[in-house]
């Protein structure tokens, strides 16, 4: 099958923190495991870089607004190697294939007869670049953002929203467009039952510090950046091009296409964007995944939150494989969860100190202290079978946690096996010792293959220490591999 993922592209006025890398790493964790099964993929992230939030702290630096997004999205693409993210692609909506796309969608919708000008007025959060009714405001504040909006009327133009209502309910309802979890969904149809009003696709040029994409055949209005920023999934596949292969492949012909988005932007992926695409005549995505916020102290990390912490910074005390592991077996993949260093601690010295790095060099020193060669076996086919259903249902369902729980289970299995079976004491019977060894070590490199997706090069030196590296999965039984100790895969506590 052909899977197109994509993250949300985050908004540049300041350098990434461990809130953008949890969806980054949920989107590659996904495509890994999807590769794992033998899909194609292509993954996309990118940066929203004609936002009026980037204006404003490019002017509080004294630089312009192109030095500003040119400095801070190089930090995001920076995180791709030092997080082993596996994107194909980094957008960037100041880019032109971004531009020219963003044009041809307005014009779509445009000549369909869905956009209008007329004047507004309206509360609008410069930091959710959204206008808010009254009654949408907690004690006045943005919900998001806990600040004031302003009060704004100007003239701009709108998409008629209001009369995609009902084809929008029929195909959440259906799972046509399927919203996950299900409480996301129920909060979405919820949205749209009590009706949708057209919503302002523009702002004067003024108001947007005449930064952005000018709408086609009025230099006096910037098009609104959500409108702009959605449309990256498109832009990034040329969609400007008359032609294009990528479109066709991977959003056309896609089996897949899913957005992994955070909780607090489900309005616009949910409902804007596919009735933008209704509009345009275009594809909808097929799935859009809803997680929560990675929070410090409950409060939601953000760039301005005391603390934030910079995904750059924590690399100088923890590997980035133990930050993968941990964003992905402690925080739920659908409800907010908190970042603790002493909770990473804890992990690291239970979960992969104790936990894997151990069971691995408990193997190992067997292997040494038998000296001969080992050949690989499986006596209980059924057992792993049913960890690895267990798992493939848990990774395709985006519960990450508890995939990597069930590969922890049969680590503790393994465990519980060397403790009962007492293997150094059976060494001087070859036959038991053999088949002892043998299936531990298939059961290794099971493991091994499971925890890919979420600690990649964790999966290869375990590979690497049995021999298996080379060796496709099904060939392993019966291959013959000599054993020595490594260098321990997690040097204990931190």
């Amino acid at each position: 099958m052909r899977h197109y993922l994509t993250t949300a592209i985050p908004y540049v006025n300041a350098k990434p923190h461990l809130g953008h890398l949890f969806e980054f790493i949920q989107t590659d964790v996904n495509a890994r495991f999807l590769d794992l099964e033998k899909n194609e993929v292509y993954f996309l992230t990118g940066s929203d870089e004609n936002s009026l939030k980037n204006v404003i702290s490019a002017r509080e630096k004294n630089i312009s607004p192109q030095e500003l997004v040119d400095q801070n999205s190089q930090y995001f693409r920076n995180l791709k190697e030092l997080f082993n993210l596996s994107n194909d692609d980094f957008i960037r909506t100041t880019e032109e294939r971004h531009k020219k796309g963003v044009i041809k969608l307005w014009k779509k919708v445009f000549d369909k007869g869905d956009i209008y000008k007329k004047e507004y007025e309206g509360l609008y959060c410069v930091g959710c670049e959204a206008f808010y009714k009254q009654e949408e405001l907690i004690n006045g504040l943005c919900p998001e953002h806990k600040t004031k909006p302003e009060l704004v009327k100007e003239e701009n133009y709108f998409f008629r929203l209001s009369i995609y209502q009902k084809e929008l309910e029929r195909m959440i309802v259906s799972g046509k467009l399927e919203i996950i979890p299900e409480k996301r969904k129920n909060e979405v149809l919820s949205f749209i039952r009590q009706g949708l009003e057209d919503f302002s696709i523009s702002r004067s040029k003024e108001r947007a510090k005449n930064w952005g994409i000018l709408v086609p055949n009025d230099d006096s209005q910037i098009i609104y950046v959500w409108f702009d920023a959605l449309a990256n999934y498109i832009t990034a596949l040329d969609f400007y091009k008359e032609k294009t292969d990528l479109f066709e492949k991977w959003w056309n012909k896609s089996d897949k296409i899913i957005h992994f988005i955070g909780k607090g932007i489900t309005r616009f992926h949910a409902i804007y964007w596919p009735a933008m695409l209704l509009s345009a005549q275009l594809r909808l995505p097929t799935t859009i995944f809803v997680h929560g916020y990675l929070t410090i102290n409950g409060q939601k990390i953000s760039k301005s939150l005391e603390g934030a912490i910079d995904p750059f910074e924590i690399t100088k005390k923890y590997d980035p494989e133990i930050i993968r592991y941990f964003l992905m077996r402690e925080i739920s993949s659908f409800e907010d969860g908190d970042f603790s260093e002493d909770r990473l601690k804890e992990r690291y010295n239970s979960d992969l100190a104790q936990g894997i790095g151990n069971l691995v060099s408990r193997v190992l020193a067997l292997g040494e202290q038998y000296g001969k060669q080992i050949i690989i076996q499986c006596s209980n086919s059924d057992l792993i079978t049913k960890f690895w259903n267990d798992y493939k249902e848990q990774m395709k369902e985006f519960r990450f946690n508890d995939a990597l729980a069930t590969i922890w289970n049969l680590i503790t299995y393994c465990d519980k096996y060397i403790s009962d079976i007492k293997p150094w004491e059976k060494i001087d019977n070859e036959k038991e010792f053999q088949k002892i060894l043998g299936e531990l070590i298939y059961i290794l490199g099971n493991i091994s293959l499971m925890l890919s997706p979420v600690m990649p090069k964790t999966s290869e030196k375990i590979l690497e220490f049995f021999k298996l590296q080379n060796i496709l999965k099904q060939d392993w039984l019966s291959q013959k591999v000599s054993l020595k100790k490594q260098p321990p895969l997690f040097p204990k506590k931190v």
